[in-house]
């Protein structure tokens, strides 16, 4: 039985391992690195619910990426440096700082989420509704799960 649970661990590791490579393979901007893609597709959806117009937080881009803050500084910089975003302080409370899209940024995010937008029209013209479905109810169950491990490792309730 152990035998089996492991061959099914290693199949579900190695099915993760090939998604990931297939994405990456599959998904370029010319002139951006996957990371700063993230990190554009990030901001996005945080300005969407963000109830500050001065845009989203950088300790709540942070969360959402789930990277210390010398990473998301040294994100921020790059971005910055390429005119996609913008940092603005908080003229309420000087430690807060927020962030934003340039122009040129959120033209650059539009064309993520309509890259992203075609992806899964494709990706469901190729696996149909039902399985497309089916995906969906899974990767959410699963989304639920590890949120709730990490969730309880950082002290909270045990995973269900």
């Amino acid at each position: 039985m152990q035998s089996e649970e492991l061959d099914l661990g290693q199949s579900v590791v190695r099915a993760f391992m090939h998604f990931k490579r297939a994405e990456m393979m599959n998904f370029q901007i010319d002139g951006y690195t996957k990371a700063e893609i993230r990190f554009m597709f990030t901001l996005f959806h945080g300005v969407r619910m963000s109830d500050s117009e001065l845009g989203v937080s950088v300790s709540e881009i942070g969360k959402r990426l789930r990277v210390s803050k010398p990473s998301v500084t040294q994100q921020i910089n790059a971005l910055e440096g390429k005119g996609l975003i913008t940092r603005i302080q908080n003229p309420a409370d000087k430690r807060a700082a927020y962030i934003n899209f340039t122009d040129k940024g959120k033209k650059l995010t539009d064309q993520i989420v309509e890259y992203f937008r075609e992806s899964f029209l494709d990706m469901q013209d190729y696996l149909g509704e039902e399985d497309m479905r089916t995906l969906i109810r899974l990767l959410s169950k699963l989304t639920d799960y590890l949120n709730s491990k990490a969730n309880y490792e950082e002290g909270g309730e045990a995973p269900k």
